[in-house]
């Protein structure tokens, strides 16, 4: 067994992943993200308790969510009984599956695990314009050139999708820190 920690930032403390919790318009559809990375969670979490501190501040109510860092041990070896899609960097494949992801409500694929770089919110802008053809023609190769100079793709963390309750079943809640 190569077991692999990823972790999970979120305004919400579970352990069982409910797929059908997750938000539509990502990178690589609606499911459930983790990272390797523990510092790239973190910034999700305080991001996402920022948003939803905002709304109630808004209202004049005090803030009452919290940022929470889930952790789960995944088996990469288990990667071989499911349908994987792998990313090594963000080229054009990459670049067009994140668009049809993002401009659909519902995931526009069927692998079970995705794993590839994120187009996070400091790309938020880029993908944007290219989906609103500030690049020209998403189709054409100057626009998906454009988009992935601008994108920085030295800059794009790693981020592990499991789309299906098949691959969700093989993270293992490990823990959990909340922060602030």
């Amino acid at each position: 067994m190569t077991a692999i920690t990823l972790y999970h930032g979120t305004i919400h403390d579970f352990t069982a992943i409910d797929l059908s919790r997750g938000r539509p318009f990502k990178d690589f559809g609606k499911g459930f993200y983790a990272s390797r990375a523990e510092s790239q969670a973190e910034r999700i979490a305080v991001r996402n308790r920022g948003f939803r501190n905002d709304l109630f501040l808004g209202n004049g109510e005090k803030p009452v969510a919290r940022a929470w860092v889930l952790a789960y041990e995944f088996d990469s070896d288990k990667l071989d009984e499911l349908n994987v899609k792998e990313f090594t960097e963000p080229g054009e494949e990459w670049a067009r599956f994140v668009v049809k992801n993002r401009s659909s409500r519902e995931r526009r694929h069927d692998y079970d695990v995705v794993i590839g770089p994120t187009a996070n919110d400091d790309t938020n802008v880029v993908v944007q314009a290219f989906m609103n053809r500030v690049f020209g023609d998403p189709d054409s190769e100057l626009a998906i050139r454009t988009f992935l100079r601008f994108i920085l793709p030295d800059r794009l963390p790693p981020q592990f999708f499991f789309g299906t309750s098949r691959a969700a079943a093989l993270l293992r809640f490990i823990g959990r820190r909340a922060m602030g």
